[in-house]
């Protein structure tokens, strides 16, 4: 049963790295004595500007809006038909030399570059050879995805998906055959798979317990609310603005807590958070905190009520204010289970908004004094503003709170099991790990384009709220939110826990082996397809009698 398995992916960005070895693993798990390979076929056999792939990821990673004119730019079949046509002519002979150079058994994409001329390769080589060779997709994306993925779709045998969102995009703009998708879920690292088995439900008794025992491994305090703070892999983001922020708030509102911050590859972050003069950073927010406050509910009022007049501002528009390129379909946060109280508004019932880019700010206090009025909202409302920011002014118990910077962590499975919340950006993986083991998620930033429809996958699927990263003290109240309501945690983590799909790279795998057991097995006997395996159309070049088939 031993494979040989060709992965084609690309260091833009960590997942698709992350997915193929998470699939690897699986593959040596379930067929033993499987070799894997790891190629980057663009970057060694590619031509300008697509060779160029990963050194402009990092560029454009760090200049959204560069990112998201040339993510739109890219993103369509005109694009698509001309960077076929190009690679085609100028490297495919190098590619498909490249990929029989491993005699494969099966090629497996992760990258939405490594699919059109991949797979003309891959049915070159089966004519070639006259056994065929077996090419699935795999696509890391939640929410929205390039139209890259799913080029020349009619050659792969299956495509798998994570998400509706995904099987909407890949039959409207893709065109993909329904019997082509399978919907999956994200193949994440085994140990998910593990940790999820092991925590089960995080809220219950068992939960807990299992939570409290990884702490003590992990050597945190095991009796605190515990946060987890990342950036991706290389530690960016507005972390340390954040962290600061949800010391202060934390500590002010006298709750005590741990704060995990991965800080990646960013080893001056981790060393400025150990010996950073944590009294200072809570006399600078102190101020900031209380001015801040004071034109806003506290979230939970917030959610329900819309805005005040007066320039007062609630949780939820701030979020949208604030946000760069989310619009109200997008940015609002998701809602949470229904109260039982009867004096709250329902957060559906609040006005239609102008997507943000089209929000004046020069006429925004009119702005929101006409929605305050829509909403008539009551003079008492503004008292209990005045009383909110009194509380916290004179509160006089403070929290105990300890800052724990991380570097590049491989034991992520037990971190996100320790933690209470996640905050971070909205990467895909990231999000499907946080899901795995019902862990509700703060998203504080997003790359235009790629990473949108992840924000809309986490707010659709009720397990978590966005607030811009610039807007550290707004992620600071909604945490505090969250972690002095345990029915909101608990509301939270089970709708996490809905959306996770943790054994998604096993069943993967599973599939595709078997599917290519079948293949191997035909190849040697040199027989036709059999029955659960009907063909599909070959392509007009096609002279060989072997057929390109999917799995049925």
């Amino acid at each position: 049963n031993a494979l040989t398995v060709l992965f084609l992916s690309s260091d833009t960005g960590g997942g698709h790295r992350a997915s193929a070895e998470s699939l690897a693993k699986q593959f040596q798990l379930q067929f033993p004595g499987t070799a894997y390979h790891l190629l980057d076929i663009m970057s060694d056999h590619g031509v300008a500007p697509w060779n160029s792939s990963v050194e402009a990821y990092k560029h454009f990673s760090s200049h959204p809006k560069q990112w998201k004119a040339f993510y739109n730019m890219t993103n369509s079949r005109a694009v698509e038909m001309i960077a076929d046509a190009h690679l085609k002519l100028m490297c495919e002979r190098a590619i498909r030399d490249r990929i029989k150079s491993y005699d494969p058994d099966v090629v497996v994409s992760v990258h939405p570059l490594m699919n059109s001329i991949p797979m003309i390769s891959c049915q070159k080589i089966s004519q070639e050879t006259g056994n065929h060779l077996p090419m699935f997709t795999v696509v890391t994306d939640l929410g929205s995805c390039h139209s890259f993925w799913f080029a020349s779709a009619a050659g792969a045998e299956k495509i798998f998906i994570a998400s509706e969102q995904i099987r909407e995009l890949a039959k409207v703009r893709g065109k993909v055959p329904v019997e082509k998708l399978e919907m999956v879920g994200l193949p994440i690292r085994h140990d998910f798979a593990v940790q999820a088995e092991a925590l089960g439900d995080r809220m219950s008794e068992h939960g807990k317990d299992y939570q409290k025992r990884i702490r003590q491994k992990l050597e945190l305090n095991p009796d605190v609310k515990t946060l987890l703070v990342m950036g991706g892999g290389e530690g960016v983001g507005s972390l340390s603005n954040i962290v600061d922020v949800l010391y202060s708030v934390l500590t002010t509102s006298g709750i005590d807590a741990t704060i995990l911050v991965v800080c990646g590859r960013n080893e001056k972050l981790r060393l400025q958070l150990k010996h950073r003069d944590w009294n200072e950073v809570i006399g600078k927010c102190e101020s900031r905190h209380t001015e801040h406050i004071s034109h806003c509910w506290p979230s939970q009022s917030a959610r329900t009520t819309g805005c005040l007049s007066g320039g007062y501002v609630s949780m939820n528009i701030r979020k949208i204010l604030s946000t760069s390129s989310l619009t109200m379909e997008n940015a609002m946060a998701a809602p949470l289970p229904e109260s039982d109280s009867d004096d709250e508004t329902d957060a559906d019932a609040l006005p239609e908004l102008s997507p943000v880019n089209d929000i004046d700010e020069d006429n925004a206090d009119v702005r929101i004094v006409s929605l305050a009025d829509e909403l008539n909202e009551s003079d008492e409302m503004e008292s209990n503003i005045v009383d909110a920011v009194a509380f916290n002014s004179n509160n006089v118990k403070t929290g105990e709170v300890k800052v724990v910077g991380l570097g590049f962590i491989t034991n992520m499975a037990e971190y996100m099991v320790a933690a209470d919340i996640l905050i971070s950006k909205a990467g895909p993986g990231t999000i499907a790990e946080a899901a795995s083991v019902g862990l509700p998620i703060m998203l504080t930033s997003f790359l235009p384009g790629q990473e949108e429809g992840n924000v809309d996958f986490v707010l659709e699927g009720k397990f978590g709220m966005f607030c811009s990263d610039s807007d550290p003290f707004g992620i600071a109240d909604e945490v505090v939110d969250w972690l002095t309501n345990e029915e909101t945690l608990q509301a939270l983590s089970a709708a996490a826990k809905s959306k996770g799909a943790p054994d998604a790279a096993a069943e993967i795998v599973k599939r595709i082996g078997e599917s290519t057991l079948k293949w191997k097995h035909m190849n040697k006997s040199n027989v036709s397809a059999p029955a659960d395996l009907p063909p599909s159309s070959m392509s007009e070049s096609s002279t060989s009698s072997v057929l390109s088939t999917p799995l049925g």
